[in-house]
């Protein structure tokens, strides 16, 4: 469950962000790009800071058989700075809008008083 042990060793530790273990007690496998996993994880099923999930209804054994398919490179100027951004929390800086929290095509404001964006990446990201 995400544990791992040095050889020989009867302690375990936790696998660090951005790596997993199938089982306790083996030891912890980097994720592969562009993958990221949650502390003490046992997949990689997170896309890594600088891309999204484009679909987050996706399975997790689907994500990790298939990266590259899932998570995509952050658009312009979103905000894809947390580990597990998906499209819908995408964090949109102030001056830019998106027509919904399913699209990826950031527009900058013509009138910055209707733009406030969402700045976070965990936050939904578009104006209504």
């Amino acid at each position: 469950a995400g544990l791992s042990s040095e050889r020989g060793s009867e302690e375990c530790y936790e696998c660090p962000i951005g790596s997993f273990t199938k089982s306790p007690g083996q030891e912890c496998i980097p994720c592969p790009h562009p993958l990221s996993s949650s502390e003490n994880g046992t997949t990689c099923s997170l896309c890594k800071a600088g891309f999204h999930l484009q679909n987050s209804s996706t399975e997790k054994e689907s994500i990790f058989a298939d990266p590259a398919k899932h998570c995509k490179p952050c658009p312009p100027y979103a905000n894809c700075s947390a580990p597990g951004t998906t499209l819908e929390t995408l964090g949109i800086p102030r001056g830019y809008w998106r027509a919904s929290p399913l699209s990826d095509e950031l527009h900058a404001c013509l009138d910055l008083g209707h733009c406030s964006g969402s700045g976070d990446a965990d936050d939904h990201g578009f104006d209504s």
